[in-house]
């Protein structure tokens, strides 16, 4: 193994300097260091995986590039395919070509020779392009489905508890939001584009909608941007809040209910401007 780790930097794949900082985080995490060299991004897991080809001299394939015959797909069953990470590829006379995750392992070699009666004749292929080859070929395995048969049908939810003790009023206004919870992370730092649907008359609350979930309990930062309506341009109206719920709706489209925990009495008066303003269009 060592000669093996130590040839992958030799033969130029990574650096000396890559290799030493893999190994010492595999160490660490209790990780082989193939795992750790594809999750500090210095391999691709296909780049490593045509490594191991070329060192075993069993040639590595693309599943994509071979249209698979129905005389070749019923030769092993499905299960087997995604219990073992194994794709039947083509039969040449008494011949199968099979794609593995790992065409060394040997017993299973044997199995694929008795389950078919065919010699095998094993090929290098990553294991998610054989998952994503069995999914195409028979469909997503029932169980990624599973949820569906605890589903329920509910009244959809009318709003917050917060919300109900109000009135609302229409406002429509982008509203950018920042993480202000050290508990939770994004792996982007800017700040999530939303816009406002409505607020509550008491000034309590307001109910944003956001392209991803966020949960609630989190604290968050708003930055209204109303544009040149009412305020100067380039004006933003600053308040802090904590998520109450987020309900998702249609098109992965979320709606969030938002508590303010601190809000100036010049920014409520702000908002309520513009949320009557708004009213009163809708009203004409």
């Amino acid at each position: 193994m060592e000669d093996l780790e130590t040839k992958i930097a030799q033969d130029g794949w990574v650096t000396v300097s890559q290799l030493k900082t893999a190994k010492e985080e595999a160490a660490r995490a209790g990780r082989t260091v193939w795992a750790m060299l594809v999750k500090l991004g210095y391999l691709s897991l296909d780049d490593l995986i045509i490594f191991f080809a070329q060192e075993s001299d069993i040639p590595y394939v693309r599943i994509a590039d071979y249209k698979i015959l129905p005389s070749v797909l019923c030769l092993i069953d499905e299960n087997f395919c995604r219990q073992n990470l194994v794709m039947p590829l083509f039969k040449i006379k008494d011949t199968l070509f099979a794609a593995c995750s790992n065409p060394l392992d040997a017993t299973l070699i044997n199995n694929l020779a008795n389950l078919c009666g065919c010699n095998i004749e094993p090929l290098f292929a990553c294991a998610y392009s054989i998952i994503k080859a069995l999914d195409s070929l028979y469909g997503p395995e029932d169980k990624v489905f599973e949820a569906g048969n605890f589903i329920l049908r509910q009244q959809p939810l009318e709003g917050l508890p917060f919300f109900r003790e109000s009135e609302r009023l229409p406002l429509n206004i982008p509203v950018s939001i920042k993480l202000e919870d050290a508990s939770f992370a994004l792996p982007f730092s800017s700040p999530i584009d939303g816009s406002s649907r409505d607020i509550s008359r008491n000034g309590t609350a307001v109910g944003l909608e956001i392209f991803l979930f966020l949960p609630a309990g989190l604290k968050i930062s708003l930055d209204f941007k109303p544009g040149a309506t009412l305020l100067a341009l380039g004006q933003t109206i600053k308040v802090k809040g904590e998520i109450v719920y987020c309900r998702m709706e249609k098109g992965q489209h979320y709606f969030l209910g938002i508590k303010f925990s601190e809000i100036t009495a010049e920014a409520q008066e702000q908002l309520f401007k513009l949320a009557t303003s708004q009213e009163n269009r809708l009203q004409r």
